[in-house]
């Protein structure tokens, strides 16, 4: 039950991440004049991207540890 109560903490928290990190994306791209498709575009994939390299990096970390 402890190991489903910090999953759904780390994902939540993650979740709080992305969005934040579309929003800044979406609004940094657009000061800097970018059209609006590929600027959703990259909104869009960024962020996963990111999170998911976030996550394998902390993956290979602690695997290495055990």
């Amino acid at each position: 039950m402890k190991r489903l109560s910090h999953g759904s903490t780390t994902g939540l928290l993650l979740t709080v991440l992305g969005i934040i990190f579309f929003a800044l994306l979406w609004v940094m791209l657009g000061q800097g004049g970018m059209d609006n498709f590929p600027r959703l575009v990259l909104s869009f994939c960024l962020p996963p991207a990111v999170i998911s390299l976030m996550i394998g990096a902390y993956l290979l970390i602690a695997r290495t540890r055990v």
